[in-house]
């Protein structure tokens, strides 16, 4: 069977997250000590302990999307478990992040780091819900 183009895209789009989350946390543990004496940390008390507790979470979520990555590439029904469960976990970290950015003030004001943030978290939020929104509508081509 040919795989939609959409779901190229989406595959494709999933390990990009999944790398760029990665690369992201290799890049933060790398320069622990400007972390937890960054723009955030001196901006909001527990802010360093709050991207602390991410980490697990984050490599869950990169996890199932190559995992949904690979599978929507081979048109494998576990590319729809994967990839639901997938986007599933990015809205709920981009969320629980965007929420502790709003209640501790700390998008304002705007600087390159803050950009970088609110680029996560609106990128983590809104294709979280187009990949489950997708990827449920080719259920019907992943299940065979």
């Amino acid at each position: 069977m040919k795989r939609p183009a959409g779901l190229t895209i989406t595959a494709a789009l999933m390990l990009l997250t999944a790398v760029g989350t990665i690369l992201f946390w290799a890049t933060f543990f790398a320069d622990l000590e400007t972390q937890r004496s960054g723009t955030l940390a001196s901006r909001c008390d527990a802010w360093f302990s709050w991207e602390m507790s991410f980490p697990l979470a984050d490599g869950w979520m990169a996890a199932t999307a190559i995992l949904g990555a690979v599978a929507l590439w081979r048109m494998r029904p576990t590319g729809l478990l994967f990839g639901l469960v997938s986007g599933g976990a990015m809205v709920f970290l981009g969320l629980m992040d965007a929420l502790f950015f709003l209640e501790n003030g700390l998008y304002l004001p705007l600087t390159g780091e803050i950009v970088v943030e609110l680029f996560i978290h609106l990128w983590t939020v809104a294709f979280g819900l187009f990949a489950i929104a997708y990827i449920w509508s080719q259920r019907a081509p992943l299940s065979r």
